[in-house]
């Protein structure tokens, strides 16, 4: 005779709870749970991303709450999301960034708002919740491509995937922590069951199978927990197992991504995504670079921070877009004012011959860049070139790279590096256009703050600002004067630049296969 559901769920509950460390025992007291906080926030979870289904409703219960309706709008007018536009209104960020999307932010929200459950665990719960997080958007950037049909049940899915984690988390700090150190000497799935069951009396995925049985979960996402380890080598042929799949190996692969570090494991995980998928190998790089920024950007926003085991040796995403690593600085002091006429003034038809030749010989957007930048201080007479880069798995992240016109670059360097949208909104805003902007005075305000970091260092006069970009994709901007105050740019200046920039966007472009 078969057992009903109820009956079922209540044996698996009952056969695990004796058998775990006294520490997790109260997790599975179905009389008196120990942690109704997150029940009800699965629950949330659950309501929101079935439920709201349109925008207008959507934007109007955002626009009540003025912390959501920060996140919202910090996501969308970042460069990860928005590279050409300033979106003001939260029914402006709703259309712009689709309804799936917004609901993962307010879902997102709906995690974070109960990290003050657990005041002693709130970092290392903060952590699982980011991860998830991250998760989750990998499983919603490949649902998009896959044209899955509920993008929005991807994401809550890979969210609700992470409660025994949470669970277990929140209930001991210590238990967690050891767990996550088990594939340093684990390297099977045998032996990190084996493991697990040691450490906290039960298999990780048992417990969590249970749980989602006493919160009532959707039967597709404890059906997930019954299963160990997917197929690595064979293609989805189903919603069904592409639901199981982009779930499972999403979760697998920031796992391994921020557990100990582990090439191998970060191959597995993305090998059985691609195989799986079917996607050419180029467009999954792409979608899981993208995955990782908007994941990092959704994460940030929470406030909340996505690390790796081991910053130093953190995992490398590939990406299409070649992004230019440090580039040493000439040790020749250089002047930063100008020493008579430019070489484009006194002989522009040669001087750029003389730079569409070099561009012609770069091999990669290194060697391009540098071109650019030596070309606009050594023939374009600027006394101060400088080239700051977009981190490319976190793209608030600008990074100074190069400098030119300084005898020490390092603080001038330092102080063009940030977060876009915490220390340089201008700089965010100027990064989204596709021209050069012709700062004229920098004591007029502007739009869009000035980080007073960067105005006490260069103390500029006036200033040339160029967004750098492949195809459509912001991947830094370059940054030109004349030197400190009182010196200025002027009109033949910026006609000069645009000569220069025109050159190398068109070489830029030409070489990533745009053009």
């Amino acid at each position: 005779m078969s057992l009903s559901p109820a009956t079922s769920e209540s044996a698996l509950v009952d056969s695990l709870r004796p058998r775990l460390h006294k520490t997790l025992q109260p997790l599975l007291n179905q009389a008196s749970p120990c942690l109704p906080a997150l029940e009800k926030t699965c629950q949330k979870i659950l309501s929101l991303t079935g439920g709201l289904t349109g925008a207008d409703r959507l934007a109007q219960i955002i626009s009540r709450d003025p912390a959501l309706s920060c996140r919202v709008l910090q996501i969308s007018n970042s460069i990860a999301y928005s590279p050409q536009q300033v979106i003001t209104s939260i029914s402006h960020a709703v259309s712009w960034l689709g309804l799936d999307t917004v609901r993962s932010i307010v879902t997102a929200s709906q995690l974070v708002e109960q990290l003050s459950q657990w005041p002693n665990q709130q970092q290392i719960v903060s952590g699982v919740i980011a991860r998830a997080l991250v998760a989750a958007v990998h499983t919603n950037e490949l649902g998009m491509a896959l044209e899955y049909p509920s993008l929005s049940q991807l994401f809550s899915s890979t969210l609700l995937y992470s409660i025994g984690d949470l669970a277990i988390a929140s209930q001991s700090q210590d238990l967690y922590l050891s767990y996550r150190r088990i594939p340093m000497t684990a390297k099977t799935t045998a032996a990190r069951i084996i493991e697990e069951t040691q450490l906290y009396g039960a298999p990780r995925l048992r417990i969590a199978q249970a749980l989602g049985q006493m919160w009532a979960l959707p039967p597709a996402v404890v059906e997930l927990f019954s299963i160990e380890e997917l197929q690595t080598q064979e293609r989805w042929n189903s919603s069904q197992e592409m639901f199981k799949g982009l779930v499972i190996g999403c979760s697998s692969l920031i796992d391994a991504m921020t557990g100990p570090p582990s090439p191998s494991a970060i191959e597995a995980a993305k090998r059985g995504l691609l195989t799986g998928s079917g996607l050419p190998s180029h467009l999954f790089s792409d979608i899981l670079g993208r995955a990782l920024d908007r994941g990092k950007q959704l994460v940030h926003s929470a406030g909340l921070s996505f690390d790796f085991w081991d910053d130093s040796v953190g995992p490398e995403i590939s990406c299409s877009i070649p992004v230019p690593p440090p580039v040493s600085v000439p040790s020749a002091t250089v002047r930063p004012q100008k020493q008579g006429p430019s070489a484009i003034e006194t002989n522009p038809l040669e001087t750029l011959q003389l730079l569409q030749t070099a561009l012609r010989e770069a091999k990669d957007i290194n060697t391009l860049l540098s071109t650019l930048v030596h070309a606009l201080h050594r023939d374009g007479g600027f006394a101060r070139v400088a080239l700051a880069l977009l981190n490319p798995s976190n793209t608030d992240q600008l990074v100074g790279r190069l400098l030119l016109g300084m005898e020490d670059p390092t603080p001038y360097i330092d102080s063009l590096s940030g977060s876009l949208t915490k220390d340089h909104p201008h700089f965010l805003q100027l990064m989204k256009r596709s021209d050069a902007v012709w700062i004229e005075d920098f004591t007029v305000p502007l739009g869009n703050p000035i980080n007073p970091k960067f105005l006490r260092t260069w103390d500029p006069g006036s200033a040339i600002i160029a967004p750098l970009r492949v195809g459509t994709r912001p991947i830094g901007m370059l940054y030109c004067d004349n030197g400190p105050r009182p010196q200025q740019v002027q009109q033949k200046d910026y006609h000069a630049f645009q000569l220069f920039f025109g050159q190398t966007t068109l070489s830029i472009n030409r070489l990533a296969g745009v053009l």
